[in-house]
């Protein structure tokens, strides 16, 4: 399983860094947006979604609001906070279910139409903001979309080897048993190292700067638990262990994005406040 993983990976990454360096700004929303549409089928599947053409509606409407709000953004950027401030209430909400109700069946995913509202709430807000980073100015203009892909990544591959090894203490056992709080630690010190190489040997932050830069990326980094922990939620709910079979040994898009569907709207709202202060 792990060599497959691994194989996966170096099939994959390498085309999308690629297009992120070398496709233009409506190019890269495409990409994305296609990793979206896929993710959307699969969503409107674990909701409980069987027809063809239903599945089809989902995924079609969900991309013409995305396509709208994105529009929306780009056009007149003011929007924008207001609309993060609003993905980021969700994901708070997210985070207050997977704490406060100890039956995975209630709540916010309890009926259909809940799990079918959940998923455009999940999925525009990252694929937006996505496309809003590569709009920001800067000496390094695409950087900052790379930094947060990686760091996504690094939260992750650091908190399954912290986990792995020193993990003892379950951090959500009904919604996810193998993730652990050990493991959460491990991937916030490895996203600590990251912040801090990246804040000084590309950006050169001020003392000051790199504080409030390391503390988004913890920030984001715990915001990208949430992520994965919502849709293990939505899995379980649907009784599956993966929500697709595309990529070999590592599940479907949805399982690749989680994480970064609640890290994407709260790093871009970080590093717009950043940006202002």
């Amino acid at each position: 399983m792990l060599k497959r993983r691994i194989l996966t990976a170096f099939i994959v990454i390498p085309p999308l860094v690629a297009a992120l360096f070398y496709f233009p700004p409506g190019w890269i929303a495409v990409l994305f947006g296609l990793f979206i549409a896929v993710a959307a089928w699969e969503w409107a599947t674990l909701s409980g979604m069987r027809g063809f053409f239903s599945r089809a509606a989902y995924v079609l409407f969900l991309l013409i609001l995305g396509a709208a709000g994105m529009y929306s953004v780009l056009q007149q950027p003011s929007p924008i906070v207001s609309f993060l401030v609003s993905a980021g209430l969700w994901w708070l909400w997210a985070l207050a279910e997977l704490i406060g109700r100890q039956d995975v069946h209630k709540g916010m995913f309890a009926t259909v139409s809940g799990r079918i509202v959940g998923g455009w709430l999940v999925l525009i807000p990252p694929w937006v903001a996505a496309i809003y980073l590569l709009g920001i100015d800067g000496e390094h203009p695409r950087a900052l979309l790379l930094f947060l892909l990686v760091l996504v990544w690094v939260a992750d591959s650091a908190a399954y080897a912290a986990g792995s090894v020193f993990g003892r203490t379950k951090l959500a056992p009904r919604v996810s048993p193998g993730k652990t709080v050990e493991g959460v630690v491990g991937g916030v010190v490895g996203v600590v190292l990251l912040a801090w190489l990246c804040g000084t040997m590309i950006w050169k932050f001020e003392p000051g700067l790199l504080a409030r830069w390391i503390g988004l990326a913890v920030v984001t980094s715990l915001f990208s638990v949430v992520g994965d922990l919502t849709e293990s939620k939505l899995k379980r709910i649907a009784g599956v262990k993966d929500s697709g079979h595309l990529f070999p040994g590592h599940g479907g898009v949805l399982d690749r994005i989680d994480a970064l569907t609640a890290a994407a709207p709260v790093f871009l709202l970080g590093v717009i406040t950043l940006m202002k202060f």
